[in-house]
């Protein structure tokens, strides 16, 4: 469990540090409305997980979440995505942020993520970089279009890697690593087109997307020490879909600490149109920028710091 003075400490330590550059393209993203649903598959070794040979478990579908008597959408959890990447100030500085929504509450007076139905281990993930791995995409001609691909491996800065360990759901302490491999690729669609900031320089909308689908793939390595019996590598092929959420739903919020009251957010951004290019998978090292992007992010740490049953 991450709490938010030891991640502050952390950007504030880690921002000095020098790392190789990495290949990405302008954009910055903050979306909280979709679902993510699919399997996962469990190997003994890199090698088996990568050529998916000699399973030993799997796969294991996500199933229905269910907290007294509210229910996620049916095999699926909510999702979220933060990127910032070679962006104006005004958007932050570089991040990629991958989770579970597990946060959004019917009732804030008793907390972020009560009473929510993805707030359990099943089905869990959350990627986290303060820096931007491979991202590709942006608007495409017309600016009705965005698509967004991230590529690259790690997702534990902060110590956040979290999977969840197929089949069993049991205390956060079991879900702890990092990512061999993590690709995203999602288009997102909208009725009408963005708009040009002139400040920036950059087209905007934070309007929801008419639709939004995609994939999300790779393997994590559980390699925690509390219970080894988890360790392996978890193998998980996702499908992303839509605007639509159990948060959406339930016209769920959530709180920052600052006192700010967020429902579910879209806020898509990035220079003129251009033609995406696919994401490659890059070698050592890091961008060493750091920041949060928009509300989505800007409560970042608060998000790490999630309890799971």
């Amino acid at each position: 469990m991450m709490h938010s003075s030891l991640l502050r400490a952390s950007l504030i330590a880690m921002a000095w540090a020098c790392a190789g550059a990495v290949q990405a393209v302008p954009v910055s993203v903050a979306f909280d409305n979709f679902t993510y649903s699919g399997t996962v598959t469990r190997y003994a070794t890199l090698a088996d997980a990568q050529n998916q040979t000699n399973p030993v478990g799997g796969p294991y579908p996500i199933l229905t979440g269910f907290e007294n008597s509210s229910e996620t959408r049916p095999n699926a959890r909510d999702g979220q995505i933060a990127v910032v990447s070679e962006a104006p100030l005004e958007y932050g500085t570089d991040l990629t942020y991958m989770s579970t929504a597990w946060y959004f509450t019917t009732n804030i007076a008793n907390g972020n993520g009560w009473g929510n139905p993805n707030e359990t281990n099943d089905g869990f993930i959350q990627y986290y970089l303060e820096s931007s791995p491979t991202i590709g995409g942006g608007w495409q001609p017309g600016h009705t279009q965005f698509r967004l691909s991230v590529a690259g491996g790690d997702g534990d800065d902060a110590d956040a890697g979290r999977f969840w360990p197929a089949p069993d759901r049991g205390a956060p302490e079991i879900s702890y690593g990092k990512f061999i491999e993590f690709n995203l690729d999602v288009t997102a669609n909208f009725a009408s087109p963005a708009t040009l900031n002139n400040i920036t320089g950059w087209y905007e909308t934070m309007s929801m997307p008419s639709s939004f689908s995609g994939t999300l793939r790779g393997i994590f390595e559980n390699d925690q020490t509390d219970t080894p019996s988890y360790n392996g590598f978890y193998r998980f092929n996702y499908t992303v879909t839509g605007p639509g959420s159990w948060a959406d739903d339930n016209n769920a919020v959530w709180e920052d600490q600052d006192g700010t009251i967020y429902p579910p957010q879209s806020i898509w951004a990035a220079p003129e149109a251009v033609t995406i290019t696919p994401a490659i998978v890059p070698g050592p090292g890091k961008l060493a920028l750091f920041g949060l992007a928009f509300a989505l992010a800007l409560v970042a740490a608060l998000r790490l710091g999630v309890s799971i049953r």
